[in-house]
């Protein structure tokens, strides 16, 4: 996955993540980043930085060079083994990270998660940092997608860090969840406001416009040509969907494709499964 952050300014006005009012994920995350040229180093750690527990990694397995499922234990005392560097010249970048409590190895992040199709792309995005559910325990993946969640996955998920000023001071943002979230998001192109200078935060976002975001978002490889006989031509959104199918983004295969409407809103679950496959093309 690259970021085109040059791009990113280009992104049109209508374009409007997948975090409820608590922003963080739960539990034990990881943090990544590059230590010399192809060394990967994960480094797991608590999402809230005032728990002592100790995180021991125990083990990890590589699938088809892509995907690392690493299981850890929690410890109340002893010294922490929580740092795995991982040579990345053995795998087929950018890597999907997941992690799982060696107590129960295959407990759903969330429990309305469980045999659910998008536990994979959530837990995967959860334990990146990235996104949470709407209490500790409960993703509620069927639940629709606001203009202000979308862009606070999106500032995570692309790492756009600092701050920024409300340029047109925005009427209709002043003490939302999203504020920051959302400015950053404007500043660096993802979302522009109405003429009537409002962002309208709390407005559904469907799936054309997730799409268009992500369309310009992030360059992706090994990009095919198909036809999708369900999709619309000759509307504004025709080309960024056709796009999320070429490059495996959505698929024929996927549970929405069955009454595919590109301007119907987005679930909680299929935006999920949307951004962690394009962090990993």
């Amino acid at each position: 996955m690259t970021v085109k952050k040059s791009v990113l300014s280009m992104v049109i006005a209508t374009i409007f993540c997948l975090m409820g009012n608590t922003a963080f994920a739960h539990g034990v995350i990881y943090d990544q980043k590059m230590v010399g040229e192809n060394t990967l180093r994960v480094t797991l750690k608590w999402s809230d930085p005032q728990v002592k527990k100790v995180i021991v990694i125990s083990s990890y397995t590589v699938r088809e060079g892509k995907y690392i499922d690493m299981a850890y234990e929690i410890k109340d005392s002893g010294k922490a083994s929580n740092i795995k560097d991982f040579d990345l010249r053995s795998f087929l970048p950018p890597v999907c990270i997941r992690l799982h409590d060696i107590s129960d190895y295959n407990r759903p992040v969330f429990a309305d998660l469980k045999e659910h199709y998008a536990e994979p792309y959530v837990h995967h995005l959860h334990d990146a940092g990235i996104i949470n559910g709407k209490t500790e325990s409960l993703f509620y993946p069927e639940d629709r997608l606001t203009r202000a969640e979308f862009m606070a996955i999106m500032v995570k998920a692309l790492k756009l860090g600092g701050t920024a000023q409300d340029p047109q001071e925005y009427k209709d943002i002043e003490g939302h969840w999203a504020k920051d979230a959302l400015l950053v998001a404007v500043k660096n192109g993802l979302i522009t406001g109405y003429p009537d200078k409002t962002l309208r935060p709390d407005d559904p976002v469907t799936l054309a416009q997730v799409s268009t975001v992500l369309s310009r978002a992030f360059t992706f490889k090994n990009m095919k040509n198909g036809i999708y006989d369900k999709l619309k031509q000759g509307v504004w959104y025709s080309d960024y969907i056709k796009k999320m199918f070429d490059a495996g983004i959505l698929k024929t295969s996927d549970k929405l494709y069955e009454s595919f409407n590109g301007q119907s809103s987005i679930s909680r679950a299929d935006c999920a499964m949307m951004v962690s496959r394009a962090m990993t093309r």
